[in-house]
């Protein structure tokens, strides 16, 4: 599975809701942020047993959930661009761009509930290029491997936090390095 893209309608009121061709769910849940304050979000989860007959990947018993900035360009034609989350898995990284723009629909927004995901094999990609930004969190650029139909890129920016346990945390490039290494990788299908 190299890339497989949505765009999908969440009803906010209706949680939780899934997507079968991505092997995703969404639930809604309440959220400490770094200063104390809760908010309710909608986070992105992955579902492997979702998936297609045919298209089963291994398994994911944990993962990283990223609140970053993404842009993703496909050679089909797609861009999408914006904030929203990243779900860093043993097998995929998993993305949720929920405010922005994406090609061919309306704005993405939380609060319409419009979002634009993805779903990307780590097999099917380069280890990440990286440009590293002072006092900011640095770019992360990932690549499809040439075999790959269609080809594309993915940067990820602006990684400050991530979400565990109902809490939000920073998150540093040297998160991002250990998560996307064959160490953290391995870390992953731990349970």
């Amino acid at each position: 599975m190299a890339l497989k893209v949505a765009r999908l309608t969440l009803n906010r009121a209706a949680m939780p809701q899934k997507c079968n061709e991505l092997g995703i769910r969404f639930e809604r849940q309440s959220v400490a942020m770094i200063k104390g304050n809760l908010t309710e979000m909608i986070l992105l989860r992955p579902a492997t047993s979702l998936l297609p007959e045919g298209e089963a990947v291994g398994p994911e018993p944990r993962f990283n959930l990223v609140v970053c900035g993404m842009h993703l360009k496909s050679g089909d034609g797609t861009v999408a661009q914006g904030s929203g989350q990243l779900v860093i898995t043993a097998q995929r990284l998993l993305g949720m761009i929920n405010n922005g723009t994406a090609t061919g629909s309306n704005p993405l927004s939380s609060s319409s509930g419009s979002v634009f995901c993805f779903s990307i094999g780590r097999d099917d990609i380069y280890a990440p290029d990286v440009t590293k930004r002072r006092f900011k969190p640095s770019d992360y650029g990932f690549r499809a491997r040439e075999e790959q139909t269609p080809s594309f890129y993915l940067t990820v920016f602006s990684a400050m936090a991530s979400i565990a346990n109902g809490k939000t945390l920073y998150w540093h490039d040297k998160n991002m390095d250990s998560a996307m290494s064959a160490e953290g990788r391995q870390s992953l299908l731990k349970t």
